[in-house]
């Protein structure tokens, strides 16, 4: 066995795999946390609890989602307490109707209601059914206006 795990080795096998990677829902993920971090002018820093720095020093949390579970509801894993004072803010990025919400450590912990260290919401936004109201409301209430 040859040893072609430098990172010169690596970034080549990355260019010639990219599509079959970028399939993979972690992977993706991965890329949507470093790249958001960067289209906001913060540092990613990848911690346990958050994974990049605002410029004022603000700890974010970015979960990325494009799964619909049982084809209604939208979902993100491991933020349940596993997570509480880990972070300043939540940030969620929706990769199915392509939203983002920023929502504050407090507020996510005191109003959204989670499932072990599932947090849940409707696929519509409550436009064609009544999933998970309350946690939809409390993203609507943080949504970032996106420029598409």
């Amino acid at each position: 066995m040859k040893y072609t795990y430098s990172t010169i080795e690596l970034k080549k096998w990355l260019e010639s795999n990219i599509d079959d990677l970028i399939q993979d829902q972690k992977f993706q993920a991965l890329l949507v946390e470093v790249k958001i971090a960067a289209d906001a002018g913060n540092r990613f820093v990848n911690k346990s609890g958050y994974d990049e720095i605002s410029k004022s020093g603000d700890r974010i949390e970015t979960k990325y989602t494009n799964y619909l579970l049982n084809g209604k509801t939208l979902r993100i894993n491991s933020a349940g307490e596993n997570k509480r004072n880990g972070f300043d803010f939540l940030r969620i990025v929706d990769g199915i109707n392509g939203r983002i919400f920023l929502i504050p450590h407090d507020e996510y912990f005191k109003i959204g209601k989670r499932y072990g260290n599932e947090f849940k919401w409707s696929g519509t936004y409550n436009e064609k059914d009544k999933i998970q109201i309350n946690n939809t409301e409390l993203l609507l209430k943080y949504e970032v206006t996106c420029n598409r």
